[in-house]
């Protein structure tokens, strides 16, 4: 890692290396496969600058050093430009500062490819569970690349010096649904190269390799194309007044109404995503949520709501009428 320094402009620069185990590709592939990197290398430092407020991201740089042939490898320098509203040398140590300070601890060294990956899986498991909602499965939850995904945060979280559930909140605020369903296909070229092999797995350096089990779970091209996405609505920012609670159950038990959206003017079942912490929401009459809403085509091709799929929240909303 390289670290430059001017004022409080700042520039660090991390390695991004990896390889497909599969030994068969084509040029479209290959090509592919970068573009999508690149875009998800830039959302992983999206998700990084969300841990720390005082630090504003200017841009990030993908440059390519080497491609390797055969197992299809690769070697990618990030340049990450930034800097901080106040001057760094008066900050308290903590978050992203130690990543852009004078002397960089080595476990910095793999932290773009930890938050590549860590978007990588909450993107693969919001296709996993699309999937699902559209074959009218109610439990959704990914098991591989969920847990795969929490061994990544626990990572990040232990490099930066941040609770898990912080380093959590940062990444779904980072991840609107819109931004998910928009890095599908990303994803999916990302994963592609690996998937044709049900042995193969994707190694990264500095970071867990993505596995065949997880791999497996990304559903295929065929799945995703049939997925009908004029069925559920994503609604980002929405007031959620919470009317039946269940602490022990994520999938049932839970009802809520979306406030002041008339397409959605009853009370409707809700499951909660596996990162919601149904304890925590239970506190709560009213919060600020992203969803997604499942709903059921009818004949004269209106949408009939039947379901809310909460993915995040955040702090409760104070309540008008009180």
């Amino acid at each position: 890692m390289i670290f430059r320094y001017g004022g409080s402009h700042l520039k660090t620069e991390f390695r991004h290396s990896g390889k497909y185990t599969a030994t068969t590709f084509n040029i479209d592939e290959v090509i592919a496969s970068l573009s999508a990197q690149k875009t998800l290398i830039e959302e992983g430092v999206n998700f990084l600058a969300e841990l720390d407020p005082d630090f504003d991201l200017d841009r990030v740089t993908v440059r390519v050093e080497s491609i390797k042939t055969g197992t299809l490898g690769w070697d990618l320098l990030i340049e990450v430009y930034g800097k901080y509203q106040s001057n760094i040398e008066d900050r308290v140590t903590g978050s992203l500062e130690e990543m852009f300070g004078i002397d960089i601890p080595a476990e910095y060294e793999g932290i773009v490819t930890l938050a590549t990956l860590a978007v990588t899986y909450v993107v693969a498991r919001y296709a996993y569970d699309r999937v699902s909602r559209s074959r009218g499965e109610t439990s959704s939850t990914a098991p591989i690349i969920t847990g795969d995904n929490n061994v990544v945060i626990q990572q990040i979280s232990s490099i930066v010096g941040q609770d898990p559930l912080f380093i959590e909140k940062a990444l779904e605020r980072s991840l609107p649904p819109s931004k998910r369903r928009a890095l599908i296909p990303k994803v999916a070229d990302f994963l592609r190269p690996s998937k044709k092999d049900k042995t193969a797995k994707i190694e990264l350096q500095n970071s867990p390799d993505i596995e065949a089990a997880a791999l497996a779970e990304f559903p295929s091209d065929a799945d995703l194309k049939a997925v009908d996405d004029s069925t559920i609505i994503d609604v980002e920012g929405a007031t959620l007044d919470i009317r039946g609670t269940d602490r022990d159950k994520i999938n049932t038990g839970w009802y809520a109404i979306v406030m002041n959206d008339e397409r959605f003017p009853k009370r409707l079942p809700m499951d909660l995503y596996p990162t919601v912490d149904p304890e925590d929401l239970a506190k709560y009459q009213r919060v600020l949520a992203n969803l997604a809403i499942e709903c059921e085509r009818q004949p004269d091709r209106t949408l009939k709501p039947k379901r809310i799929h909460l993915l995040s929240f955040v702090a409760p909303l104070s309540d008008p009428d009180m």
